[in-house]
């Protein structure tokens, strides 16, 4: 019935901004871009953006609602200097995992990013 997940995305009340942020401070390639749509490719991966008027919420919370990405990032520690030279806001600061470590910041619209770094294999 299903094959594959054919794209994350996320809402944005300022796709100019969104545009800035995604492809210049994070790096990533635009696909896609139209009026209200931005599209963009992470190694075979589309994570869009979309234009809304007001940013939807779960009942009774203020938080975005919606999916969150995590971005392969090595080393992290890198990642985490080039985001905050860019002003990103963290929300989580980087910890280390036995599953690999782990930082969480925001786009432009509070909606959540994650940098996740695997642990390095025993050999």
């Amino acid at each position: 019935m299903f094959k594959k997940i054919a794209f994350v995305h996320y809402c944005t009340q300022d796709l100019d901004r969104a545009l800035t942020f995604y492809r210049d401070v994070l790096g990533l390639q635009l696909r896609v871009q139209n009026d209200k749509w931005i599209e963009f490719d992470i190694g075979g991966q589309r994570l869009a953006l979309r234009q809304v008027d007001s940013m939807p919420s779960l009942p009774g919370s203020a938080n975005p609602a919606g999916a969150m990405v995590w971005l392969e990032a090595k080393p992290i520690e890198q990642a985490i200097i080039k985001l905050k030279g860019n002003n990103a806001k963290f929300i989580n600061d980087l910890e280390s995992f036995s599953y690999g470590k782990m930082a969480t910041f925001a786009d432009p619209d509070g909606n959540p990013i994650g940098l996740y770094e695997p642990p390095e294999k025993n050999t």
